[in-house]
């Protein structure tokens, strides 16, 4: 929703809602003291209290983010405001706060900031979009906002040249050690071992040396109660209870996670940094770097594992012949079949075409994780009762689309259309008949063949007559443009189970247009939410407010 609140109907009296943008970014290097957030801040407070019509409304702080991306919390939260009306004016200290995209801060500037009606101040830069109009499209603007985006773009190769060089001496510039470790201290670029965290790895690789599959020690560790990091720090962040049983866990171990332990060799105290990069300054995304090129420096820290132990599981890792997935393990539910406990996907297991058990879908927390319950149901069973609901739902909503036009349109559109298209032409014949009953009447006067006082009468009643009948069209127009909105708004999604009405078999398409999650519960029952399910009561309360009593009974639309 975008609120016109700034029409320049008055300069003097005229009073502005103020956001006050700031921020700083660690990778630009912004630690200067003038770039500080408190610096901003005092800056332009200073600048709002010389300027008594702004109304400031909030701050939005961004610290530690670069400029280079838009997707910052500040930045986003500043824009909502916008949006929905609650700021006309934007002050920052100067144009680089809002980005160093020299394009993206352009759009904002030229495009995004002028369609809603925001009034643009950059304190030191001299921009002001108010009172200034012209300082926004100077020449000068545009080439700082290049200057902005060259310094970002040499700041980030820096960055990567000093992490590179940090790298090739052992320093670990990796972020979050790996389980197991903690960050020395003494020295920010050294790992150390974390005692407790060590335990459990060791136990992990115990368990791969005995054959234990990423499975069973997943399963292990969960059942067993042995807390991930992740659900560690949730729980300590929350004041929760760490004994493990004491309170659901929201994070588990996973398959995943212990694959990628199996094979990381800093348990052996070797370094492999580097194994990712940006896909440039502007877009931070992430592509994987060929092995051969990751940097890795060898006894950078003390190990956990000892090499020989080391390399007997990758030998066993490797003579696992990965399993083949083909088509057979496909299943047009990917995606939306959850468990109906812990939320988890339910996955594929078993095998006809290799004369294994019947195919049925399974809880992979259970299967996987150790965790939850099996929640099994069998392909079949699961894809009759989803094309049976399909098929009711489908039903459903044709009755009510059915309803609808009965109710608005007595038979249909086309018909209403008719009657908009009579009544319009019905008052054209009448309104040209009254204006030349008043035409008469005015000759009559005018050739002495009437009174004055007789044409004014005439013209009085045909007048009010007209009115009348204005106001009966424009009634007519009003309630025929709320019942056609009415029935367009419901079109776009009473045609995707109008497409369906004779389906016969699933396929993922049916399943993406209509069908938003299965929740499959341990009980066997089965909870489907279809999509618009929104729409789909509100057009089912507007009709009970339009006195079409109807209700739903053993998935019939019953008239009552």
């Amino acid at each position: 929703m975008i609120r016109n609140i700034a029409k320049k109907e008055n300069k003097d009296n005229k009073y502005w809602y103020v956001g006050i943008y700031t921020r700083r970014s660690f990778d630009d290097q912004e630690d200067i003291e003038s770039n500080t957030i408190t610096n901003q801040k005092e800056l332009i407070n200073d600048y709002l209290r010389r300027n008594k019509n702004m109304i400031l409304v909030n701050f939005y702080t961004d610290d530690g983010y670069t400029g280079t991306d838009f997707n910052r919390p500040g930045f986003n939260e500043m824009m909502e405001d916008i949006y929905n009306g609650k700021i006309n004016t934007i002050i920052v200290k100067d144009l680089s706060r809002l980005g160093r995209n020299y394009l993206e801060v352009g759009r904002y500037l030229e495009v995004i900031f002028p369609q809603n009606n925001v009034r643009v101040i950059s304190i030191n830069d001299g921009v002001d979009s108010y009172l200034n109009p012209e300082s926004i499209n100077n020449l000068i603007i545009p080439i700082k906002n290049l200057i902005n985006e060259t310094y970002a773009r040499d700041i980030s190769q820096k960055v990567t040249s000093a992490y590179k060089a940090m790298a090739l001496n052992g320093k670990f510039v990796s972020g979050t050690p790996p389980y197991g470790y903690a960050i020395d201290k003494e020295d920010k670029h050294h790992l150390v071992i974390d005692e407790e965290e060590a335990i459990i790895v060791r136990k992990i690789f115990d368990m791969a040396l005995q054959g234990e599959g990423r499975i069973s020690i997943c399963k292990y560790l969960n059942m067993n109660g042995i807390l991930c990091r992740k659900e560690l720090k949730r729980r300590t962040k929350a004041k929760l209870s760490l004994e493990p049983f004491e309170v659901p866990s929201r994070y588990l171990w996973s398959t995943s996670s212990i694959g990628r332990m199996l094979v990381n060799e800093t348990y052996i105290g070797n370094l492999s940094q580097l194994k990712t990069k940006r896909k440039s300054f502007k877009n931070h995304s992430q592509i994987n770097i060929d092995k051969e090129e990751w940097i890795v420096v060898k006894n950078t820290h003390e190990p956990i594992i000892s090499i020989e132990d080391f390399n007997k599981v990758q030998e066993i890792i490797s003579s696992r012949k990965p399993r083949r997935r083909t088509e057979k393990l496909y299943s047009i539910y990917n995606g939306k079949l959850k468990c109906g406990d812990c939320n988890r996907s339910l996955i594929k297991v078993g095998r006809p075409d290799l004369n294994r058990e019947i195919p049925k879908f399974c809880c992979m927390s259970y299967l996987h994780l150790g965790s939850c319950t099996p929640h099994k149901i069998y392909v079949a069973d699961l894809e009759k009762t989803v094309l049976e609901a399909i098929q009711l739902q489908v039903k459903l909503v044709i009755e009510l689309d059915r309803s609808l036009n009965k109710l608005l349109f007595k038979k249909n559109r086309e018909s209403m259309e008719e009657e908009y298209k009579e009544k319009v032409k019905l008052y054209d014949i009448k309104k040209k008949r009254l204006n030349e009953k008043k035409r008469i009447a005015y000759e009559s006067w005018k050739l002495n063949e009437s009174e004055k006082v007789d044409f004014v009468k005439v013209n009085n009643e045909v007048n009010n007559e007209i009115r009348l009948l204005d106001e009966d069209l424009e009634l007519f127009t009003s309630t025929y443009r709320e019942n056609l909105k009415k029935v367009k708004s419901n079109d776009y999604w009473i045609g995707h189970f109008k497409r369906n009405k004779r389906i016969k078999k699933l396929t993922k398409n049916i399943l993406d247009e209509l069908i938003d999650k299965i929740y499959v519960f341990e009980d066997g029952n089965i909870k489907i939410d279809f999509k618009y399910s929104d729409e789909y009561e509100q057009l089912l309360n507007y009709l009970m407010e339009q006195g079409v009593n109807v209700e739903c009974k053993n998935g019939e639309l019953v008239y009552i």
